[in-house]
Parts: structure tokens; C-alpha cells; sequence
């Protein structure tokens, strides 16, 4: 019997010291809740102070995780401290590596370099982290890649990260806008029979209606820059139903269509140069 004592006392005391923390962190909420996000993130970090980066009792370790998680959020969402928020992010890395937390941790700082830092390659390095795992949403990550690179006019590495996509996971529908990215890398790099022949195997592939819409405006404004006009009006028609803004689609075609009647007007061989004559006329009426 006396020997049950130091027991129920010890369990008495983790109780205790888990009902603390819980309602520690049940108070920081309130102060969130109330719209007081300083005083609530001042909550969180006494709170993280308390139980320390080491090992915690089993109880205590997913109150950590929700205050790491609660006071990455406040800063980056409503208090803009994204250095605060990485901050707290990476220690959800550290501590729970491998887990669908420190993943999401990863996205999240990679968010905050590329759409609130402009530090593309401070993202890339992140987004580059999770494609590289067996986590589930490691596709969806690499086209980040891809995109960042495509951002960056680094059309080469573009090329690069797409194709990896493609190898590995060649069914999914990240490795259709990846096929649709090397395209646009092909066409921004001013590669125009690369780029046509690459929109042409982004809507070969079947992909959803949207992107098939997309590679189609794609190879449409390839064959209008060649002068193809009547190619590129079917190609942009073929693609109008499932186009995203289908507005400025119409607007295209319209302008193709302006373009091929002034062209009927010109004189077989001089047509390059009115072309070239009326581009800086306006150029002059701008200015």
C-alpha cells in the first residue's frame, strides 16, 4: 500500500502538469480569438519557453506542436514577422522530422521566402526538401520547382525539374502542367518550333480540359507570330470551351483575325514590312 503512494502522487503530478499546459495554451486561443494576436503569441512563446526544444513527456509533446504551429501562424498571418514564423517553423521541422507537420512546416516557410520575401532560391530549397520524400504531396511540391525556376528565367533548369516530374510520377496531373511549363520554357527562351512541338505533347497527353486549353493557346500564339492566322484561330476556337479566361481568348482571336485581314491588303513579300511600318507608327502615336 505504501508503495502505491509515490505512484499515485507521480501521476497526480503529470496530470497536473498537463492540465497546466493544455490550459496555457487554451488561454493563448482565447487571447487569438479576441483578436489580441501579440498577447496571444506572447502566451505561445512563455509557454514553448517552459517546455524547451528536448525530450517532454509523451502528454506534453502535442501540446508543443500545436503552440509551434499556433505561434508560426499568428506571426505570418497576422502579425507579418515572417522571420518570427520561419523561425517557428523550422523548429516543427527539427523536432518532428518526418512527419505530415514538419512537411507542411517546409511548404509554408518555402510560401513565405518565395510570395513574401522574393527569395525564389530560398524557396526553391524547400519545395526542393519535400519533393524529394515519399510524402503525398511530393508532386504537387516538385511543380513548384519547376514553376520557381520558370520564374526565375532559368529555362534550362525549367526543362530539368519538369522531366524529373515527368519520370517519376508520369500518370499524375502535375506531370501535365510540368509537360505544359517546358513549353512556356521553350516559348519565353524564343524557341519557337520547340515550343510547339512541346505544347503539342502537353495536350497529347489528355490532361485535364483546362490545361489542354491552355497548350492549345499556346501553340496558337506560336503559329499567329508565325503568320499562320487561320492555324491559330483553330487552335484558339478548339480551345475557348475549357479555357480558364476565355474573355481574353476571344480577345486574341479577335486581334488574329484583324491581323490576317490587314494582311490580305498587302502585297505578297512587303508584308513584314508594313507589319514593321504600322508597329511604329503607334509606337510614335504613344509616345
Amino acid at each position: 500500500m505504501r508503495g502505491g503512494r509515490p505512484l499515485a502522487a507521480a501521476l497526480a503530478l503529470a496530470l497536473a502538469a498537463c492540465s497546466s499546459a493544455e490550459s496555457r495554451l487554451e488561454q493563448a486561443n482565447e487571447l487569438r480569438h479576441q483578436g489580441k494576436p501579440r498577447e496571444a503569441l506572447d502566451g505561445y512563446r512563455d509557454l514553448l519557453g517552459d517546455l524547451g526544444d528536448g525530450t517532454v513527456p509523451k502528454w506534453e509533446t502535442g501540446v508543443r506542436l500545436r503552440a509551434l504551429k499556433y505561434a508560426a501562424d499568428v506571426s505570418y498571418l497576422e502579425l507579418g514577422d515572417f522571420p518570427g514564423a520561419i523561425s517557428y517553423y523550422r523548429r516543427i521541422v527539427s523536432l518532428y522530422p518526418g512527419t505530415d507537420d514538419a512537411f507542411r512546416a517546409r511548404a509554408a516557410i518555402g510560401d513565405i521566402y518565395v510570395s513574401r520575401l522574393g527569395d525564389h532560391v530560398a524557396g526553391i530549397a524547400q519545395y526542393s526538401a519535400i519533393a524529394q520524400s515519399d510524402w503525398k504531396e511530393a508532386p504537387r511540391y516538385q511543380l513548384e520547382v519547376v514553376r520557381q525556376y520558370l520564374e526565375l528565367k532559368n529555362y534550362e533548369q525549367t526543362r530539368t525539374e519538369a522531366r524529373i516530374l515527368r519520370d517519376r510520377w508520369p500518370r499524375s496531373g502535375e506531370a501535365d502542367e510540368a509537360q505544359l511549363l517546358t513549353a512556356q520554357a521553350w516559348a519565353l527562351e524564343k524557341r519557337p518550333d520547340e515550343a510547339l512541338s512541346a505544347f503539342q505533347a502537353a495536350w497529347e497527353r489528355h490532361p485535364r480540359p483546362e490545361i489542354a486549353a491552355l497548350a492549345l493557346e499556346g501553340a496558337g500564339h506560336i503559329q499567329a507570330q508565325a503568320g499562320r492566322f487561320d492555324k491559330a484561330i483553330e487552335l484558339y476556337t478548339e480551345a475557348l470551351p475549357s479555357h480558364p479566361n476565355p474573355e481574353a481568348l476571344r480577345t486574341s482571336i479577335e486581334k488574329v483575325r484583324e491581323r490576317r485581314e490587314a494582311a490580305k491588303t498587302v502585297t505578297p513579300g512587303d508584308r513584314a514590312a508594313v507589319f514593321d511600318h504600322k508597329t511604329r507608327s503607334r509606337t510614335k502615336e504613344v509616345q
